[in-house]
């Protein structure tokens, strides 16, 4: 799940890119407070004490900071996951390694930014854009490809069975996705425990064959 929002914000200095963050920050902590609709720019401001002017002169009101926000935290799970594949190819290129590695990378994502995971959720899921979709239907074709060439990979490889390569990713991409409303509906959960459990069902699900 991606958000198209592009690029939202004004560039500019260190101390400009510091206040978006603060501004952020207090942004997702009102929304995982209030929800979507009940927060405004005036709570924003009273928790990240500062003047609401002020969050007006980064952002042009509370539906481009809060795509922000969800740009934010979605590229950062995008980048986590590629990260994970990227060291999982330069150890053994291997299909369901590569696959293993994006779980993981994803699930570390939400384990080490659960609050910024759960407020992004509820803004894609409230949010429409101007057609009226709601942003959680959005999808990520770079997303879609690394795991779409994944699964490939691992039939070509004899490591996985002939599934449709849409039903794959989609299965991967809602496992993951639960991993999250896990977290949600019990702070204290162990996502690393969780993937040890996870992944490999992922994996036989696939007809995962080790030898080919």
């Amino acid at each position: 799940m991606r958000s198209e929002s592009g690029s939202i914000g004004r560039s500019g200095t260190f101390t400009e890119a510091a206040r978006r963050a603060q501004i952020m920050d207090a942004a997702i902590a009102t929304v995982n407070d209030v929800g979507y609709h009940r927060a405004s720019l005036a709570q924003i401001a009273a928790r990240a004490g500062i003047a609401k002017s002020i969050i007006s002169y980064h952002f042009e009101g509370k539906e481009q900071l809060l795509l922000y926000v969800i740009d934010e935290v979605f590229t950062g799970v995008e980048e986590a996951t590629r990260a994970a594949v990227a060291a999982a190819v330069a150890a053994a290129d291997d299909p369901a390694a590569r696959l293993a590695a994006f779980a993981r990378g994803y699930l570390t994502f939400v384990r080490d930014h659960r609050e910024e995971m759960i407020a992004a959720v509820e803004i894609a899921v409230s949010h429409r854009d101007g057609d009226g979709v709601p942003l959680y239907l959005a999808e990520s074709d770079e997303e879609n490809a690394l795991l779409e060439g994944m699964v490939a990979d691992g039939i070509a490889a004899g490591q996985f069975r002939q599934v449709d390569l849409t039903v794959a990713r989609t299965t991967v991409i809602h496992a993951l996705d639960g991993a999250l409303t896990r977290s949600q509906i019990d702070a204290g959960v162990d996502l690393d425990a969780y993937g040890d459990q996870l992944i490999p069902m992922l994996l036989a699900a696939l007809g995962y064959r080790p030898d080919g």
